[in-house]
């Protein structure tokens, strides 16, 4: 119960920065997509961006908070990457239209 008032603490009270720029990137490419009907890969840009964003440039909020759990950050970043591998997977698999 400690860990889930934890959870719940960190993100109601922490403010996640996400530089404009990458922004700007992010959107554009997941208009191209949408415009060119690129819908999966709208969709692994997506996952990339946002997991890049809460994991990685966010780094130092989550060993603040996982720290005395040390399967903590190994469990989301697995969580991570098997998603990605899923998609990926998805994107070579036939379309059955």
């Amino acid at each position: 119960m400690d860990f889930a008032k934890d959870l719940y603490g960190f993100f109601t009270d922490t403010t996640f920065s996400v530089p404009l720029a990458q922004v700007v990137v992010f959107v554009i490419l997941v208009t191209l997509c949408m415009l060119l009907s690129r819908y999966r890969v709208g969709l692994l840009i997506t996952l990339g961006f946002v997991f890049f964003w809460s994991f990685v440039l966010n780094f130092r909020f989550f060993v603040d908070l996982l720290d005395t759990y040390p399967w903590g950050l190994q469990l989301y970043a697995l969580a991570g990457l098997l998603l990605f591998a899923v998609i990926m997977m998805g994107l070579f698999m036939e379309r059955s239209d």
